[in-house]
């Protein structure tokens, strides 16, 4: 590598065959110039920008953090068990090593932040916030052991904030806070509708907010859902109109809060996640007896929607073929086969892949179970295999009690390792 810019001692942009990086290590730029090569014995890490932020601009700042505060958090990253990208996002790294400096500082001096936020993050960013104390954890054993001053738990609070931000590459805490509060509102919105009390720790509940993260992302960068699978989207909005219209007063506070319309693709999806969120849920009386799921007199709260959607799609040769109708699927007391695959969908079990998937399951005679992280769907039927909420990467098992289906499972594990939205 060759030497750009020096910043400081300790911090350079160098640049190789690869491009332009930021090269970090003890006495580095000492008496350095640019065009000489870098000392690689004094190489202690490399960033590359992957964001397509300016690396000059990135080291600049990057120059104004203590080297020591940079590789504690390093190691503490490290430590938590985060990803690599992570651990060399020097964004991600400078907003850490910077907050935990100030951090470091109050303690000596006795003061104190309160973090109002304890609840909403515990509940919203649960994965984040684990993250974030397992950092915090690890820097005060640090502290501890050169006889500093230890960081109040409150501060794996401000932590997971960065986590969360870092995720969706914005560098302004601004957008985090904003959706950490729409985030409660539109929870509430539904909580409201339906006469009922949701926790994050279900697994319906936690992929709603997964989904509206990343449709927060999309209202940000100007990329919604749009028209893209409009029959699949239609079946959706009229197979739980009572959902429908919970997701389109979400729709409302999105557009009132975010200032952004939401397409009616987008809609759809949040009418899905709605759906799924209130199947078995005990509502209020009041909601009960105004509104039963399916529109039928005395139904049980959401035992309609699958159904209803599995049979129009059953009736929609151009989407699948059959569906199955049942919405809950319990394995019976036999032998079970099963095969795993690796979700090769960009956009994982969603829309187009997941519509082809289940009719290619529908046109096997035997019963066939998809599941992930313990939830189990119907393999032929669309609503639960997109409710699953399977991503690019996420492991599935397909299974069924028949043996006779393992050519099946065979080749259905082969066609959801493929990329069946490039299809």
């Amino acid at each position: 590598m060759e030497i750009l810019r020096v910043f400081n001692n300790n911090v350079v942009l160098a640049k190789d065959s690869a491009g332009e990086k930021i090269v970090t290590g003890r006495g580095i730029g000492f008496k350095a110039r640019p065009g000489q090569p870098i000392d690689q014995n004094k190489v202690v890490r490399v960033f590359v920008p992957a964001d397509g932020r300016d690396p000059d601009h990135l080291a600049e700042l990057l120059a104004g953090i203590p080297l020591s505060h940079i590789k504690l958090m390093t190691d503490a990253v490290a430590a938590a068990g985060l990803s690599e990208a992570a651990s060399q996002s020097p964004t991600l790294l400078m907003a850490l090593a910077d907050h935990i400096g100030y951090a470091i500082q109050r303690a000596s001096k006795g003061e104190t932040v309160e973090y109002p936020l304890l609840a909403e993050v515990n509940q919203l960013y649960s994965e984040e916030y684990r993250q974030a104390r397992a950092i915090l954890a690890f820097v005060n054993d640090h502290l501890r052991r050169h006889e500093i001053v230890e960081l109040p738990e409150a501060e794996a609070v401000a932590l997971t904030l960065h986590l969360v931000n870092a995720g969706f590459s914005t560098g302004d805490l601004s957008f985090t806070y904003t959706m950490t509060g729409v985030l409660q509102q539109l929870i509430a919105v539904i909580e409201n509708d339906y006469g009922i009390r949701l926790s994050s720790e279900t697994v319906s509940v936690g992929r709603f907010i997964t989904h509206l993260r990343y449709l927060f992302v999309r209202i940000n960068q100007h990329e919604q859902l749009d028209d893209q699978y409009s029959a699949i989207g239609q079946a959706i909005r009229d197979s739980d109109p009572r959902a429908y219209q919970c997701a389109q007063r979400i729709a409302a506070v999105i557009e009132l809060r975010l200032g952004a319309s939401l397409t009616e693709d987008e809609i759809s999806y949040l009418t899905l996640h709605v759906s799924r969120i209130t199947q078995g849920v005990a509502v209020s009386p009041t909601t009960k007896a105004s509104a039963p799921a399916d529109g039928q007199p005395g139904a049980k709260p959401g035992s309609g929607a699958v159904a209803k959607l599995d049979t129009e799609f059953a009736t929609a040769p151009s989407v699948v073929g059959s569906t199955g109708i049942t919405p809950t699927l319990t394995r019976k007391d036999s032998h079970m086969i099963s095969r795993t695959a690796t979700i090769g969908s960009s956009v994982g079990l969603h829309a187009r892949p997941a519509s082809l998937f289940t009719a290619a399951a529908a046109e096997y005679d035997y019963d066939i179970v998809i599941s992930l992280d313990g939830e189990e769907a119907d393999a032929a039927s669309i609503l639960e295999v997109m409710t699953l909420g399977a991503k690019h990467g996420d492991v599935v098992t397909l299974s069924s009690d028949d043996d006779a289906a393992a050519g099946a499972l065979d080749e259905l594990a082969a066609m959801l390792e493929r990329d069946l939205d490039a299809e």
